[in-house]
């Protein structure tokens, strides 16, 4: 059930215009809908908040206790881009909840991590540590730039690495790849035509059957994205999130 709250997350993180409210459902083959998502995005000034509350609905509700997920960026805007200054996420199922703080300071270029989790309203666990790496984007705020920080596709593939606080069972590393000239008729035959961007999202952790965890997206000229698919899952075919 975790990986499917994160892969709701991942998938209706790509939008990038101005104070945008977009609701996305995922489905996952014969299964059907299995979870819903609202991201939103609003600045004021030089200041940025991008806000994505996910939930299971149906019969992975009750077999996840009811998960839900709270993604909160918040941060500040320069040269165009979203600069992250704090990284909030909000789990809740069953009786327990657990709740991660992340506050970056780009002056000594350091992360701290506070980690509270609670069982019928009382906190079994506090501390706080210090990530082994920095960046200014975490993982919200990086998905957001995305557009800004890749090119169009061309004669070859390229492959583009960037670290994201929240990232951290993977070291931070995030992958994104924009597909070659001649790969762009698959993208378009699995993703729909007309969409100004293609690329693939790479987290590098194992989600279902996908060993890597590979999201084909797509995302059009405002900036939001419009598909996204995790591919031949064993089973039960594709995992497929679309905008409503």
């Amino acid at each position: 059930m975790k990986k499917l709250l994160l892969i709701i997350l991942l998938f209706s993180a790509f939008i990038y215009s101005k104070n945008m409210n977009v609701n996305y459902g995922v489905s996952f083959g014969v299964l059907g809908q299995l979870g819903q998502a609202n991201v939103k995005l609003s600045e004021s000034g030089s200041k940025y908040t991008i806000d994505i509350h996910a939930k299971t609905i149906g019969i992975v509700k009750v077999m996840s206790k009811n998960r839900t997920e709270r993604h909160i960026s918040e941060g500040h805007i320069a040269n165009g881009k979203y600069i992250s200054d704090s990284y909030r996420v909000f789990i809740s199922y069953g009786n327990k909840t657990k709740e991660k703080i992340y506050t970056i300071n780009h002056k000594t270029k350091t992360v701290t991590k506070q980690i509270i989790r609670k069982e019928n309203g009382k906190v079994i666990l506090d501390k706080t540590e210090k990530l082994p790496f920095y960046s200014q984007n975490d993982l919200l705020s990086l998905y957001m730039n995305t557009p800004k920080l890749i090119g169009l596709p061309s004669d070859e593939a390229k492959v583009y690495r960037f670290k994201a606080v929240g990232a951290e069972n993977q070291e931070g590393n995030i992958e994104i790849r924009v597909p070659s000239n001649s790969e762009m008729t698959r993208y378009k035959k699995e993703l729909g035509d007309g969409y100004k961007h293609y690329f693939k999202a790479i987290i590098n952790q194992p989600i279902f059957a996908s060993k890597r965890g590979e999201f084909m997206i797509s995302v059009d000229s405002d900036g939001v994205t419009n598909k996204a698919i995790l591919q031949d899952l064993l089973l039960f075919g594709d995992l497929v999130a679309v905008k409503k």
